[in-house]
């Protein structure tokens, strides 16, 4: 039991480490906030916050993006087609900065990297034991 504890502890560390990282990146812009289905509260302040199916019906346009849980939820197919439809909504240099679990297609650098690059410059992608997070500059 002792070993699950200090795994949940670990997990939430981590997630703690990345949500400091959030709030430092995103402070002073505009944000705009995707979230999937099971996304935990964020501290992070933000200047809208939209479900992952709320997306297409944002008008406004913003100078950051955080997205939360929302790749490990769709199906490697449909994961473009919301990249899309998110970068739609933020001003070309937006920051943008997303963060998930790790999964199939989503789990090490190179992975990330292959998604991310073609979206944005100034590309940063860190790898955790749980979790990942990219951080670039919209195209």
């Amino acid at each position: 039991m002792a070993g699950w504890r200090d795994s949940l502890e670990n997990r939430r560390a981590e997630w703690k480490k990345l949500e400091v990282g959030f709030t430092d990146t995103l402070a002073g812009r505009r944000v705009l906030r995707v979230t999937g289905p099971r996304t935990p509260r964020l501290t992070t302040p933000v200047t809208k916050a939209v479900r992952q199916e709320e997306l297409k019906a944002v008008a406004d346009t913003f100078d950051a993006g955080l997205a939360c849980f929302c790749l490990a939820e769709l199906p490697a197919g449909e994961r473009q087609s919301f990249l899309e439809a998110w970068h739609e909504r933020l001003a070309s240099g937006a920051i943008v900065v997303m963060a998930d679990r790790r999964s199939e297609g989503c789990a090490t650098p190179i992975e990330l990297h292959d998604l991310f690059a073609p979206l944005g410059s100034k590309l940063d992608v860190q790898v955790g034991r749980t979790f990942w997070w990219v951080r670039y500059l919209r195209r």
